[in-house]
């Protein structure tokens, strides 16, 4: 019975509890910031693979999508609806989980460690947003 019990509450824990999903965003998102798309199409397919492996198939679908951008605009705009799902998953998740951070200026919010912004939307705001959640 207790078995059953567990296996049932680990069940209701989101998967985003994984830190290693969040590890592969953040690896997107500082690839942005580098200006790489090359390395951001390489993180965000292993992000995919990652999303796959958790059963989160919308993630997959939308981290497959910035990995297959042709240029970097489109890769962010495909980053955007991304970091709308990542948070969603972190906002259903309880104790240690990422820092939700948006630029005003851009309508555009997405997950980091909490610390100095890094807008992964566009380079000449690299510093610009805001810590909108802990």
């Amino acid at each position: 019975m207790k078995r059953i019990a567990l296996a049932l509450a680990l069940a209701a824990v989101p998967l985003f509890a994984n830190p290693a999903l969040f590890g592969r965003y953040e690896t997107v998102r500082q690839s942005f910031l580098k200006n790489s798309l090359k390395d951001v199409q390489t993180s965000a397919a292993a992000l995919a693979a990652d999303a796959r492996k958790a059963k989160l198939d919308k993630v997959a679908k939308e981290a497959d999508a910035v990995a297959k951008s042709a240029d970097l605009p489109k890769a962010r705009a495909a980053f955007a609806t991304l970091s709308e799902s990542m948070i969603a998953l972190r906002n259903a998740t309880k104790g240690a989980r990422p820092a939700v951070y948006g630029c005003s200026m851009l309508k555009k919010s997405w997950l980091q460690p909490k610390g100095q912004a890094g807008n992964p939307f566009d380079p000449a705001m690299a510093m610009c947003g805001e810590l909108k959640a802990e």
